[in-house]
């Protein structure tokens, strides 16, 4: 008996070193495997145990670069690579621990974006990228973009990603037309269609806007029923002492590795996501977690425990960020129902508490917010920002 504690005591320990030597969650081969048939929207039917991704080989790309033995465009594989790098060394090559002689582009401690995007945007179920480019589009390419209901634009890529680093990293700012944004895209680039061939999505259908959100694991769907579920902060708080506060700590700070930047990533205060971040929707977040979370553990908290763990983050303190104050202020009655009351324009006649929109249950709000009352008092208006991002507000 005593020897079977020892050995169950080795593998915890062994476990652990692998996490902290990597603290991301990472893929296995059958993650990239379809469990299920799939029918694209052109009546072809893909048949579960079909290989649909293969992640890009930037181990392979380094390497070559390295000994010089790559074989096309030198200047193009740098700047995948340092896409790459940026996706995981945010704070050390765009932020104030960057050393390539170049400003930073965020202030203070930031997160890395892989801390998030899980294997650098490459992990089903962990916000990837795999449909980022296509979905959106580029601009440059005479792509429209998606619209975008919060601040009344449409988005492409570029802006995409320029937005997701302001909302999540605070003083994060990436402009659409810098070369670390030519950085990022070319990763994103890499993310889909790979560096080699035999590489990113294998189903060509995958790339097409017509079925691009049939990847497995492109989004993260909220659980079934959650418009009738309400979340218990304070039952959370438990929750997370139990199963968060060890990696994340007892405040939900993070640790901070210095030059590599936070080791486990904070959850509140400086470096963590801003009000107005989209994990902070209780049901958005309480999904990527009941995903990804506790680490090496997935799949371990019930729906109702991750969404009162993220009720629990939600209170923690944070920052603001501008133009949160104009989300929905030109269509109030298209706010999501858990998009908190601190957070944008509060329709006229608002009938609900703050504690009902932030946790729940949210079907009566989604309702309110449907109906001809909202509609008739909040008639739409012109989107319109008093000014645009801007870059030196990161600085």
């Amino acid at each position: 008996m005593r020897s079977a504690k020892i050995i169950v005591l080795f593998l915890l320990c062994v476990m652990s070193g692998v996490i902290w030597a990597d603290p991301h969650a990472l893929a296995s081969p059958e993650d990239y495997v379809l469990a299920d048939d799939i029918k694209l929207s052109t009546g072809k039917v893909l048949r579960a145990g079909t290989r649909w991704y293969q992640p890009p080989g930037i181990d392979r790309l380094r390497r070559e670069l390295a000994d010089k033995s790559f074989d096309g465009d030198i200047s193009r594989a740098r700047q995948i690579v340092f896409g790459y790098e940026l996706v995981h060394r945010t704070y050390g090559t765009i932020g104030e621990g960057r050393r390539d002689g170049r400003p930073p582009l965020a202030a203070g401690r930031v997160m890395n974006c892989a801390n998030c995007h899980t294997g650098g945007g490459t992990v089903p179920y962990a916000w990837p990228f795999f449909r980022t480019l296509t979905y959106y589009g580029l601009a440059e390419q005479g792509e429209d973009g998606v619209f975008f209901g919060g601040l009344g634009y449409k988005r492409d890529a570029r802006s995409r990603a320029r937005d997701c680093a302001r909302e999540c990293g605070g003083t994060v700012m990436i402009d659409d037309d810098s070369p670390e944004m030519d950085a990022l895209v070319a990763w994103l680039v890499a993310v889909r269609d790979g560096i080699y061939e035999g590489e990113g999505l294998l189903i060509p259908e995958f790339k097409t806007p017509s079925d691009v959100d049939k990847i497995p694991g492109a989004t993260t769907p909220l659980f079934p029923g959650v418009l009738d579920m309400k979340a218990d902060p304070q039952a959370g708080a438990d929750v997370y002492q139990a199963r968060c506060a060890s990696c994340h700590g007892d405040d939900g700070t993070g640790v901070w590795g210095g030059e590599d930047a936070f080791t486990f990533p904070p959850l509140a205060g400086e470096g963590s996501f801003s009000h107005a971040g989209g994990p902070l929707m209780v049901p958005i977040g309480a999904a990527f977690l009941a995903r990804n979370m506790p680490l090496a553990q997935s799949n371990a908290l019930s729906p109702q425990d991750a969404l009162d763990v993220m009720a629990y983050v939600a209170t923690l303190p944070r920052s603001s960020v501008w133009w949160q104050d104009y989300y929905f202020r030109h269509a109030p009655c298209e706010r999501p129902p858990w998009l908190p009351l601190h957070v944008g324009a509060v329709p006229e006649g608002f009938p609900f508490t703050a504690a009902q929109v932030q946790f729940g249950p949210w079907r009566p709000v989604a309702d309110w917010l449907a109906g001809e009352e909202c509609r008739a008092k909040n008639p739409p208006g012109t989107p319109a920002l008093d000014r645009d991002f801007d870059a030196r507000e990161a600085r």
